[in-house]
């Protein structure tokens, strides 16, 4: 068997978390398995064995059937493949859902660009389903630019190393504003702007990414994936205000001078 990813697993307890598994990815005789170990570490020698709730993970699970009228890319070797993190399958089809919804998203983009947007350019495919959707491929996000220690927000904001790093990146505000208004214009709301779905061209231009939770308004985000501290939890319905207040969080990282400044707490 080969080991293809591991994520330990915590649940809240009395203000704090407990380790309660760590989650497995493998693959044997071709076919792919998610798991649980009660070890924290799981390295290439575990064996199955070790390990409990072994599932298969079959492709309709991740691999939408392929929409009429997509746009194909036949050759994707200087593309960006985004696919699916099979650590995160639970069973069902939400993994091809999401993967479903981006590429309806993205072939929307894909007809109105914008220099703020990732270039989309299409999917790959087999059997009639979708694998992977290519994208043209960034340097670095926002995140590793400046932040590349990854501190969380309240520490970031007052760590005096960072703030020669702060005070340049506030060049992107305006850029970053710009694709998300080219968004709605388009009837798609973001739902995770962060550091890290920014990417920084080149020719140092900010590029918004990563359309998996993205949705017309309206629609239900149970299923969305957003990211920890830069959303309000609160709120279950695809917004434009998910999409300024997320704006207004990253003006705070990048110009504010105190946590207390920030909407969102981590």
């Amino acid at each position: 068997m080969e080991v293809l990813n591991a994520r330990q697993c915590f649940t809240p307890v009395d203000g704090g978390i407990d380790f309660i598994y760590t989650k497995v990815l493998f693959r044997q005789d071709g076919v792919t398995y998610c798991a649980k170990s009660s070890n924290r570490r799981v390295d290439s020698a575990v064996g199955a064995d070790n390990l409990r709730d072994i599932k298969p993970i079959p492709p309709q699970a991740y691999r939408p059937l392929l929409p009429p009228g997509c746009t194909i890319v036949l050759d994707s070797s200087d593309c960006y493949i985004k696919q699916p993190n099979l650590i995160s399958f639970e069973g069902g089809v939400t993994l091809a859902n999401l993967v479903l919804k981006e590429l309806i998203a993205c072939e929307v983009i894909r007809k109105h660009p914008h220099p703020n947007i990732a270039t989309y350019y299409g999917c790959i495919a087999s059997d009639g389903r979708v694998t992977g959707l290519c994208f043209k491929q960034y340097p670095e996000n926002l995140m590793g630019k400046i932040n590349p220690g990854h501190l969380n927000k309240s520490t970031f904001i007052l760590s005096e190393g960072c703030i020669a790093a702060r005070k340049m990146a506030t060049r992107y505000l305006s850029g970053i504003e710009g694709g998300i208004q080219h968004l709605h214009a388009l009837g798609i709301i973001h739902n995770d702007l962060n550091p890290a779905n920014v990417m920084i061209t080149e020719d140092d231009t900010p590029v918004i990414i990563d359309f998996d939770t993205s949705s017309a308004p309206g629609t239900l985000l149970d299923q969305a994936k957003r990211t920890y501290g830069w959303f309000d939890p609160g709120v279950r319905v695809s917004q434009e205000s998910n999409d300024l207040d997320a704006l207004k969080e990253l003006r705070v990282w990048l110009t504010g001078s105190s946590p207390e400044e920030f909407q969102f707490k981590e």
